[in-house]
């Protein structure tokens, strides 16, 4: 009972992690295009003034002055980052990610979708200096889209193949924070990380001791951030390194939570606010941080922070006079192709490998016809390729628009190729039966 209590409880929680994605990404899709429209229009003056206009903090001596697009890009991306570090976390410890069987597939594929990309376009930039340091930004998938997209399908999409694409895009996304946390960091200073490490260590010690007041947190998020900027590292990496701080489980005293639950419990129906409130404090007390944290930040990050990078990233500003040969320029054709062709081959082919080899089995009610259609819907690497771009290539040349251009239309084609390759893939008459491939 006590099973399936469990497993109703995480499905639900499933269902309404997927519905926050699909509004999330739809909102993200009307931002982005809203953001291109006003960077091609005669509003591109006040756009981009908006973009670049300083906010300064002073605090006595002390001053931190960036400009908005730094402050969403390096600041507010942190609680993203840290939301993401929430969640592979969970996976990882009681998720799909923590059944090896049910890992093997997302983990091995997202793999696949990571090298082949970054090898097709170090393969297009290997004697071009200035941009072969791009090659991180075909890696990403886009889970808010990709959900979108398949939300749209209907029910034809079983949840199996939401789940391994959710996966997918989550060590995805682990692979993206290594890629930035390794190759993307210019200046290095070691004193200023050690100091943000000790933020860190203060988090998972407070967190041991049955830490739960989100204020303490916050404080010790900020000091992370803060110090891992001056490092050099990229400061969104704090997001993630206090997220694996947070604890997954509640300690509490079941004797005490008995004795709280009996003493607002009544025999009669003289049932009254005070009492549902009293009980509210008792399940929230025994309720994970981790899963709390998750449960706020969602709607935050999926309607405030990510429309609000997407409008300050997606705003490329085409030149006057569009010259379609940009997109044959090496690191515009390397994202281009990475994304379009190298993530589905990497996808796929990993997948493929990983079936035959017996380490895992297709998605319940998907074949081989639709998982041709979803690594397709790999390619959509959107905000993740956005963001790392920007740390790829020098911010206001050239390069980087035609940069952003590239993972525009090659996630744009990865959707409309996709997609109705995913429909007709989970036509009934290609449905599989649901027992495994192999034993």
């Amino acid at each position: 009972m006590k099973i399936l209590q469990k497993e109703q409880e995480r499905h639900s929680g499933y269902t309404q992690f997927l519905h926050n994605q699909t509004a999330s990404g739809l909102i993200l899709l009307f931002v982005s295009i809203f953001a291109f429209y006003l960077a091609n229009s005669d509003f591109w003056v006040p756009y981009n003034n908006i973009s670049h206009t300083h906010l300064s903090l002073t605090i006595a001596d002390w001053n931190l002055d960036l400009d908005i697009n730094h402050w969403v890009n390096e600041g507010l991306m942190v609680l993203f980052f840290f939301l993401v570090g929430l969640e592979i976390k969970r996976e990882i410890l009681v998720g799909e990610l923590s059944n090896p069987r049910k890992a093997a597939l997302p983990v091995i594929a997202a793999i696949g979708g990571m090298i082949v990309p970054a090898l097709v376009y170090t393969l297009f930039n290997l004697f071009s200096p200035e941009t072969r340091g791009g090659w991180g930004v075909p890696m990403a998938t886009d889970i808010a889209f990709v959900i979108a997209i398949l939300s749209v399908l209907g029910k034809r999409v079983p949840v199996a193949l939401k789940v391994f694409l959710t996966c997918l895009a989550i060590v995805d996304d682990l692979g993206a924070i290594l890629v930035i946390a390794i190759f993307y960091t210019e200046q290095f200073h070691l004193d200023y990380l050690l100091i943000s490490m000790v933020f860190v260590m203060a988090s998972a010690v407070y967190g041991k001791y049955n830490g739960g007041n989100g204020f303490i947190y916050a404080i010790l998020c900020v000091g992370c951030w803060y110090f891992m900027l001056e490092s050099g590292i990229h400061s969104t990496i704090a997001g993630v390194l206090m997220a694996m701080t947070i604890p997954i489980k509640r300690r509490y005293s079941l004797k005490r939570l008995n004795e709280d639950l009996k003493r607002y419990t009544v025999k009669d129906d003289d049932l009254t606010e005070d009492h549902f409130e009293a009980l509210e404090r008792v399940i929230r007390h025994a309720e994970s941080p981790l899963s709390r944290f998750e449960h706020n930040l969602h709607p935050w990050v999926g309607f405030l922070i990510m429309p609000l990078f997407a409008f300050f990233n997606a705003g490329v500003h085409l030149p006057s006079h569009l010259n379609f040969s940009l997109i044959f320029e090496p690191h515009a054709l390397g994202i281009f192709l990475g994304l379009l062709m190298g993530k589905p081959i990497g996808v796929l082919l990993a997948s493929w490998f990983a079936v035959a080899k017996g380490w895992a089995t297709l998605p319940t009610g998907v074949g081989w016809k639709a998982m041709i259609g979803v690594s397709y819907l790999a390619g959509l690497g959107f905000t993740m390729s956005l963001f790392i771009s920007v740390l790829a290539f020098e911010r206001g040349t050239d390069t980087l628009e035609e940069a952003k251009i590239a993972i525009l239309l090659a996630s744009i084609c990865a959707m409309f190729i996709g997609a109705p390759l995913t429909w007709f893939g989970l036509s009934k008459k290609n449905i599989p039966s649901p027992e495994p491939l192999s034993s």
